[in-house]
């Protein structure tokens, strides 16, 4: 199943926990690949709304630890997701 719009492409590859990093509630959802790499498109938080979340992963869950839980990449997604819906927004 893939997405596209005129800013990125998703492609489903099943489904994951993720963790929101504004309120901290942890919930499954669909992990879609972001913009062709191996990390997974953030979600939006069903309890608070954000999209600042990224794949919560446990210790022995290794492609967690190599691709998803790093926060900082996700800072830099999240900003660029932030910067796409201002320019949505501002049309």
């Amino acid at each position: 199943m893939e997405k596209n719009n005129k800013n990125f492409s998703l492609m489903l590859r099943g489904t994951r926990t993720f963790i929101c990093d504004n309120c901290g509630h942890k919930f499954k959802g669909g992990d879609f690949e972001w913009n062709c790499t191996a990390f997974s498109a953030p979600l939006k938080c069903p309890k608070c709304g954000s999209f600042h979340t990224y794949p919560y992963s446990s210790s022995g869950d290794i492609f967690g630890w190599i691709f998803g839980s790093d926060k900082s990449i996700y800072e830099d997604i999240w900003k660029t997701m932030d910067e796409q819906h201002n320019n949505i927004d501002n049309e």
